[in-house]
């Protein structure tokens, strides 16, 4: 790969290992980045960081399970030992169930939250020393068309984005002196992978459903040095066709 606008720069990309997240890594190596690809599959994350290798770039397959603390811990200590470094955070790994609140159990409502909004203060915590030590460091959190929009048989995935954009919002009013951006993508409808059953046809947001490498070009412009004086904002990714962006 040639180089680009993240060359010499470290990356964190959880749920990396298929849809939105697997799109963000490819982007992101394509423009020069190490990669950190973090997932709890090991087969997807070697998967993604195979496939970014075979296009010349450089990741690193850390398999992770982002609801456990020490487990992020240990991803970012393994990618500070492996590249010297860390500029961006991407919070991406997220979990979606289509059900009734009426017959939503507490493990659901647990599993939902955690990995949809406390896997990235868990993230960014830890990664917090090294994103301040790269001035700037870049924080993005993969929220959703549900975090300004709500739908009846997702209340906690709702109550886990719109959190989620709180969390942006406030940590990017924070850490405005620190040289650290904190931003938001809300992605539509979209061809990805995380869903537990799919929701019935009319719930869609859109009736076309965006591609992962959509996504992964808005989450690229916030890290790049274009976006360099936004902070705190969501970018709403709900259009209605794909203009063949290269992955």
């Amino acid at each position: 790969m040639s180089s680009g606008i993240l060359e010499g720069q470290t990356a964190v990309v959880t749920g990396g290992g298929r849809g939105i997240g697997r799109a963000i890594a490819l982007a992101f190596a394509r423009e020069g980045a190490t990669v950190a690809v973090a997932s709890r599959s090991a087969d997807e994350v070697e998967r993604t960081a195979a496939e970014i290798r075979g296009r010349g770039g450089r990741a690193l397959a850390l398999p992770t399970d982002v609801m456990s603390r020490a487990a992020v811990e240990a991803l970012v200590s393994r990618t500070l030992e492996e590249t010297g470094r860390l500029d961006v955070v991407v919070n991406n790994a997220g979990v979606f169930v289509w059900r009734a609140f009426a017959q939503l159990e507490e493990e659901d409502w647990d599993r939902i939250l955690d990995t949809n909004l406390k896997a990235a203060y868990l993230l960014t915590r830890a990664a917090l020393p090294a994103l301040t030590a790269a001035h700037p460091g870049r924080v993005v959190n993969v929220a959703s068309i549900h975090g300004s929009v709500t739908e009846a048989n997702v209340v906690a995935h709702c109550a886990a984005k719109f959190g989620l954009i709180g969390l942006t919002k406030a940590l990017a009013a924070e850490l405005r002196g620190a040289g650290i951006t904190v931003n938001a993508v809300s992605p539509g409808a979209t061809d990805n992978k995380s869903l537990d059953a799919d929701p019935p046809a009319h719930a869609h947001p859109l009736k076309e459903k965006l591609r992962a490498a959509d996504v992964a070009e808005a989450v690229l412009f916030l890290v790049s040095p274009s976006a360099a004086t936004i902070t705190g904002a969501v970018l709403d990714v709900w259009g209605g066709t794909s203009v063949g962006i290269r992955t």
